[in-house]
């Protein structure tokens, strides 16, 4: 069984991100905001207490069995391996819970992206191909997960160039052109495949409702040992992709 068309994966190596709707079931999502709103600190039943709430960053409900169940109940890991190769990830783990809060005013402003797997300063710690679900339905300028179309194939150019730990040159202004931003504004089960040299952030929410998405990584099994072959050899390892033109 085939989840991607040509055209998608043709899509994605040239964006760095494909989007595909309804691939979750609406009791699994339904669990997962029930579930996370039993972390997060405000009243489920007044908006008011949910502009800047918290907690920030991830939830620790990454163990919780409706998260968990983002993994085990779904095709994702599956359609991931599509694109990358079968066989050729690790078995993946519990995803990250990531809320974005009402701000509350509507002085929206444009996200500017950036990198994962750089928390330890002169450590690259990626992984391969990711997915952003939402849990509930995101509008524009409410927080939605933002990429940049094309910005992994201008990140794999620059590290042909610089060491995989010096960002430096990825920050400056017109790195990322605002015509080619993409937030991903969808309804509940929407779910955004992206690359991982993908520059990428959630937008300012300036609704009313809370951002609640939860993402998995997954990684090439032998990564550690290609992680400097990548920015020369983007697609040879992604054996799902590498006769896509």
């Amino acid at each position: 069984m085939s989840y991607f068309s040509n055209e998608e994966k043709a899509f994605f190596k040239k964006n760095g991100y494909v989007v595909k709707p309804d691939l979750i079931a609406p009791e699994l999502l339904k669990n997962a905001r029930d579930a996370v709103w039993e972390y997060i600190e405000a009243d489920r039943d007044d908006p008011q207490t949910w502009i800047n709430a918290g907690p920030k960053g991830n939830l620790p409900c990454s163990d919780h069995p409706a998260v968990a169940a983002m993994r085990t109940d779904t095709p994702l890991y599956d359609m991931a391996e599509e694109l990358a190769g079968k066989g050729r990830l690790r078995s993946p783990g519990n995803g990250l819970c990531k809320m974005i809060y009402p701000c509350g005013h509507t002085d929206w402003q444009p996200p500017r992206g950036h990198l994962d797997g750089y928390l330890i300063e002169g450590v690259a710690d990626t992984f391969t191909v990711a997915v952003t679900i939402n849990i509930g339905d995101v509008l524009p300028r409410g927080g939605g997960f933002t990429t940049w179309a094309g910005a992994h194939l201008k990140v794999a150019r620059y590290f042909q160039g610089h060491a995989l730990t010096n960002l430096s040159g990825l920050k400056v202004p017109g790195f990322l052109h605002p015509d080619t931003r993409y937030e991903h504004a969808a309804p509940a089960g929407t779910v955004c495949f992206w690359h991982h040299y993908m520059l990428h952030t959630a937008s300012m929410n300036c609704r009313t409702d809370i951002r609640m998405a939860i993402v998995n990584r997954f990684a090439f099994k032998n990564l550690s040992d290609i992680l400097f072959d990548l920015p020369f050899d983007l697609w040879d390892h992604w054996e799902g992709l590498r006769d896509i033109n």
